[in-house]
């Protein structure tokens, strides 16, 4: 059945916020009906990222939308996803999509397997909302601010915000467009402190590959490229050994001022580290996102910038490597033996200025050795070390937060952003909490009601 009434997508839209559009403006009385409308079938899911049934869904439209199989996927999030992929997975994903009832698109494109993760909630950038409302007359989801592990918007370079429009909460086969209600602009989900620009720079990447299509290459092509880039900077032993050391430092110390906006597994470097797996004979596909960061690196090389490397008083820039410090011996290129006690000091100031910092992450993150001691250098780094540095050591050891308050913490969290009036079971979902901490839930409901009415 040819749909009556279809509203044209605006670029960069998201599919789900188009068919959240073609419900208000259809009319449609419940989720399971308008799922009917558009696929033909009441079980259609309706999902964020990588959606299935698109040829169903295109064989519905009016003609005038001007919308195949092939047009619908530009709206999800299928070319960012596929931009480093090889052409037999890229074809046998986006098969899925079309043809498919339930797509295993997640599966075919590696999404289930990276540890970079996407938010459970949509999230949206109020300045945009404010422009689309301004020309179109209303507010939808974008592409570019659904990517994971980017939490800027490209076009006006401030912090993307979680909604309140979350899988649990729009339901299995809903779909929910952006409001005031859902979406309130003095619900700060975002950091208080500036943009840093490398990570704006990394947001257009990101929007360029997501509205646009690389050209399909085989997993090897990007080992090759890379390492012949690696060879024109320096940051190679010999014709075909990368040097690792070097190139880790370099990448840590470059994207440093980034770690605490972006996912963990941007920060986990060395032997077992994503920059290694990228450099060497390439088995699976890595998250476009770590692309985008060895490729902003290099680039950044190939135009003569230089890094100052905290680990070794290495600059690395130009065509080569080049000693930054006088302290390195000008005969043998080696650093002076470490001043350990000075830097126990110091490493244990950066431990609890991390620790600061991994728990004002937003939605909240476990404050744990583990994950203070990737951050700070990589893990197993300080067990190693441990008599040498035993006020670093002590630091690492006093700063884990206990289970049950991580767990109050993110349930706190979700009962500010899901608002007052939600349920126990709504906000146990995305805190990744269990039926058994239900009762926990309820005392912080209770006591941020109390907190409320005080007010």
């Amino acid at each position: 059945m040819t749909l009556g009434v279809f509203p044209a997508p605006i670029a960069g839209e998201l599919l789900y916020g188009v068919l959240a559009r073609h419900g208000f403006l259809a009319g449609s009385p419940n989720a399971a009906e308008h799922a009917t409308e558009l696929f033909g079938r009441r079980s259609a899911v309706a999902t964020f990222d990588l959606p299935s049934g698109l040829d169903a869904l295109a064989a519905n439209l009016p003609a005038l939308a001007g919308l195949d199989g092939a047009g619908l996927l530009r709206h999800t999030l299928f070319p960012f996803y596929a931009a480093f992929q090889h052409e037999e997975a890229r074809s046998a994903a986006a098969l899925d999509m079309r043809a498919s009832d339930a797509s295993s698109a997640h599966h075919r494109l590696g999404v289930a397997a990276f540890r970079i993760r996407a938010g459970v909630a949509l999230r949206f950038c109020p300045e945009c909302m404010a422009a689309q409302r301004a020309v179109h007359g209303f507010a939808t989801w974008m592409v570019a601010h659904q990517l994971p592990g980017f939490p800027v918007c490209a076009a006006h370079g401030c912090w993307l915000r979680d909604s309140m429009v979350t899988r649990s909460s729009a339901g299995r086969h809903g779909y929910v467009a952006p409001d005031e209600r859902n979406c309130p602009t003095d619900h700060t989900s975002g950091p208080d402190v500036e943009v840093p620009r490398l990570l704006l720079n990394l947001a257009h990447e990101a929007d360029s590959i997501a509205n646009g299509m690389l050209p399909a290459q085989p997993l090897s092509h990007w080992r090759d490229h890379y390492v012949t880039r690696l060879a024109r900077v320096g940051l190679m032993r010999s014709s075909r050994k990368v040097d690792q050391s070097a190139l880790n430092e370099g990448l840590a110390a470059y994207w440093a001022p980034t770690f605490p906006h972006l996912p963990a597994a941007c920060a986990s470097f060395g032997e077992q580290g994503w920059a290694a797996a990228m450099v060497r004979s390439h088995r699976k596909a890595m998250h476009p996102l770590l692309h985008l960061m060895m490729d902003g690196f290099l680039t950044h090389l190939e135009q003569g910038g230089a890094i100052p490397v905290k680990a070794g008083g290495i600059a690395i820039g130009g065509v080569g490597l080049r000693l930054a410090t006088s302290g390195v011996n000008p005969r043998t290129g080696r650093a002076p033996r470490a001043d350990w006690p000075a830097l126990d000091a110091a490493l244990a100031s950066e431990v609890a200025r991390e620790a600061t910092v991994v728990a004002s992450l937003v939605p909240p993150v476990r404050v744990t050795p583990a994950e203070i001691e990737r951050r700070v250098r990589k893990s197993g780094w300080f067990g190693k070390r441990r008599f040498k540095l035993p006020l670093a050591t002590t630091a690492l050891a006093a700063i884990e937060e206990p289970l049950d308050a991580f767990r109050r913490r993110r349930a706190a969290h979700w009962v500010a952003a899901l608002g007052p009036h939600c349920r126990p079971w709504q906000v146990m979902r995305p805190a990744g909490l269990r039926s058994d901490q239900l009762p926990m839930i309820r005392e912080v409901m209770a006591a941020r009601a109390a907190a409320s009415a005080a007010r």
